[in-house]
């Protein structure tokens, strides 16, 4: 079932990669937070500005890789994200994607963006 689409209230073009110059998807349903106050107070070095909602389906990629024999993460730009889609829209660089109540029926993707 995923996310009603009743909450998906925009919709999004995704860019693979950053700045590519067409987009890989467009169109896509999705529901854009702002969330700067909790992006601000870094987890494990990870800093957003903005969230967005998914369908479990939809095809989006982070940057974070892990460097061999630490824990440690590196982040690099991953897709980019335009919020609305089309023309005159707002940019975003993928910094996270994290899927939520995975194996149930309300399974989605959250993707943490950075405002580019």
């Amino acid at each position: 079932m995923s996310i009603p689409s009743s909450l998906l209230t925009t919709t999004c073009d995704i860019y693979r990669p950053f700045g590519a110059g067409s987009p890989l998807t467009t169109g896509v349903a999705c529901r854009l937070v702002p969330d700067l106050v909790r992006g601000d107070h870094t987890v494990g070095g990870i800093v957003w500005t903005h969230y967005l909602d998914l369908n479990e389906t939809v095809d989006i990629k982070d940057g974070c890789t892990r460097t061999v024999g630490t824990n440690a993460l590196n982040y690099a730009d991953g897709d980019e994200v335009r919020v609305p889609g089309g023309a005159g829209s707002t940019r975003f660089a993928v910094v996270w994607v994290e899927i939520c109540n995975k194996g149930t029926s309300g399974e989605f993707k959250r993707v943490y963006l950075m405002r580019h």
